[in-house]
């Protein structure tokens, strides 16, 4: 079986790939996946804001790259024993979880899950809901520990 993991470095995404692997059992191969959503600066043509060169620019892009990868390895870490491979995407999370596990075949997709429901789910949008509708394999959601 071929796992595939989204993280974004959290306590949750941890404890999700940690859920994830006590569910399904030990792959036989395991990614780690961790998307960066870096917008460019673009051309304001005169409108107001922040704009950046394209050296300012990709000097921030690669610290974001810096610290996808050690969330990476944070996950990894708490994996133990586990050989992964790590793999840091640009784009939209969903969108891209759901290319990479096309990609590369997976069996199934580990994503963590604030559980939001009803009006604060419509405004934050909800990563996991766009991955089980569009992954190409099965999705464990871990949900977050309720609140006691």
């Amino acid at each position: 079986m071929h796992l595939l993991i989204a993280s974004d470095g959290s306590e949750l995404a941890v404890r999700a790939a940690q859920r994830g692997l006590e569910l399904l059992g030990r792959p036989e191969r395991l990614t780690l996946l961790s998307v960066v959503s870096h917008m460019p600066s673009m051309d304001t043509s005169g409108a107001e804001g922040v704009m950046y060169s394209p050296e300012t620019d990709q000097a921030l892009l690669n610290v974001e790259l810096d610290h996808a990868n050690d969330e990476l390895a944070q996950t990894a870490h708490a994996l133990h024993d586990l050989t992964v491979d790590k793999r840091v995407e640009i784009g939209d999370a969903a969108t891209t979880i759901c290319d990479v596990a096309a990609e590369l075949g997976v069996d199934v997709i580990v994503v963590g899950s604030h559980g939001r429901r009803g009006i604060s789910r419509l405004f934050l949008g909800s990563t996991s809901e766009h991955v089980v509708r569009n992954a190409p394999c099965p999705v464990l959601v871990v949900r977050e520990e309720p609140p006691e």
